[in-house]
């Protein structure tokens, strides 16, 4: 209905934010990171989805349409009402709540004030199919050798950034995951040479 309000910040609270537009002043629950960020006569984009029931009329407003995507769909799940979902987008940023689910982390989940652990554990089976909309899926941890590669390729005397030797090392992963630690060391390099 409303997919985001654009205006200036009127006023802030801790889980709340005023917001200016064209001559409107809308109150929008926000997360507590969105709030601290920021300050009255700043101008921002706030991702909104608005809740209508017999006894509540809400604004929600997120920094991302992840945040918000994320908490249309926990409404989704059977016994999160809207401000479970709220504490839960409000606690965990979208990543931070895809990796507990892909996981299985019930403690992660459960760690959330009003989020008990049969909640945790719906949230859990609900949700582990269709997280995978959120985020791409983890890389696989580093084998031994690929750690003994990473170390080499980042150290002083060859000094590539983290960031490209992952890179390259998850192509040389996909294209000869046999190799040796040799093999894979002069295969990332080759790679780290021409890219």
């Amino acid at each position: 209905m409303i997919e985001f309000l654009l205006g200036k910040v009127v006023e802030v609270g801790e889980e709340w934010v005023v917001l200016a537009v064209g001559g409107v002043g809308f109150r929008l629950n926000v997360p507590s990171r969105t709030a601290t960020g920021l300050s009255p006569g700043m101008e921002t984009k706030l991702h909104t989805h608005l809740l209508l029931s017999e006894d509540e009329f809400s604004l929600y407003g997120f920094a991302t349409p992840e945040e918000r995507e994320m908490f249309v769909t926990l409404l989704s799940v059977p016994q999160v009402g809207p401000r479970l979902a709220f504490k839960l987008v409000a606690a965990l940023p979208p990543a931070e709540l895809v990796s507990a689910i892909r996981r299985g982390d019930l403690s992660a989940l459960d760690s959330v004030k009003g989020i008990g652990r049969r909640t945790a554990q719906r949230v859990l089976l609900e949700l582990s199919e269709r997280v995978q909309k959120w985020a791409p899926p983890e890389a696989p941890l580093p084998t031994e050798k690929e750690k003994i590669v990473l170390q080499a390729l980042t150290s002083k005397a060859l000094g590539f950034r983290a960031e490209e030797a992952r890179k390259a090392l998850e192509v040389v992963r996909r294209e000869c995951p046999e190799a040796s630690v040799e093999e894979m060391l002069r295969r990332a390099l080759s790679i780290l040479a021409t890219g």
